[in-house]
């Protein structure tokens, strides 16, 4: 018999259904809404969609997610 690995999701990544955003776990819905929004005031033509994947792979830093959207 195999045995079950019972391993703890370490991810740090979680969908909030509500929502319909991924977020990092531990963070709340107006955390994220309050960043997209200060991305969105240096970058207005950018889709949330495309704001939260940029967020997410800057660690939900918003000053390295403008930069990236910058360049």
């Amino acid at each position: 018999m195999a045995k079950k690995n019972s391993q703890k999701d370490t991810s740090g990544v979680v969908f909030d259904t509500r929502s319909k955003m991924a977020m990092s776990q531990g963070g709340t819905t107006d955390r994220m809404k309050e960043k997209i929004s200060a991305v969105r005031a240096v970058v207005p033509n950018k889709s949330n969609n495309e704001i939260v994947l940029v967020l997410q792979h800057f660690e939900n830093c918003v000053d390295r997610t403008v930069q990236a959207f910058i360049e």
